[in-house]
């Protein structure tokens, strides 16, 4: 089976960048699913997926998250870091994060 072979983050506070590659196909692999991971608390989530598969439609923009729609490809922006997408809250500066 194919392995995750190298990957990268960046951020700036405001949008996470990852990157991933992988040393092959992976069988029946339709995508990834990225959660976000609060070191001091441990909470989990789920990332935000706006793209479904092809065959599918989403017009009115509405999120998913990345177990019903995976990201099907090998990098992804977080937008999400600071702007709640269910709110006009910030998170607070600061809080560390990982995936």
């Amino acid at each position: 089976m194919p392995d995750v072979i190298k990957v990268r983050a960046a951020t700036n506070n405001e949008v996470a960048f990852l990157a991933w590659d992988i040393d092959g196909m992976i069988p029946g692999c339709l995508g990834f699913e990225i959660v976000r991971l609060y070191p001091d608390s441990g909470e989990e989530r789920c990332l935000a997926a706006w793209v479904p598969f092809k065959g599918q439609r989403n017009p009115r923009w509405i999120p998913q998250d990345t177990g019903v729609w995976p990201v099907q490809k090998t990098f992804w922006r977080d937008l999400t870091v600071r702007r709640r997408r269910d709110s006009i809250d910030l998170r607070p500066e600061g809080e560390m994060i990982a995936y």
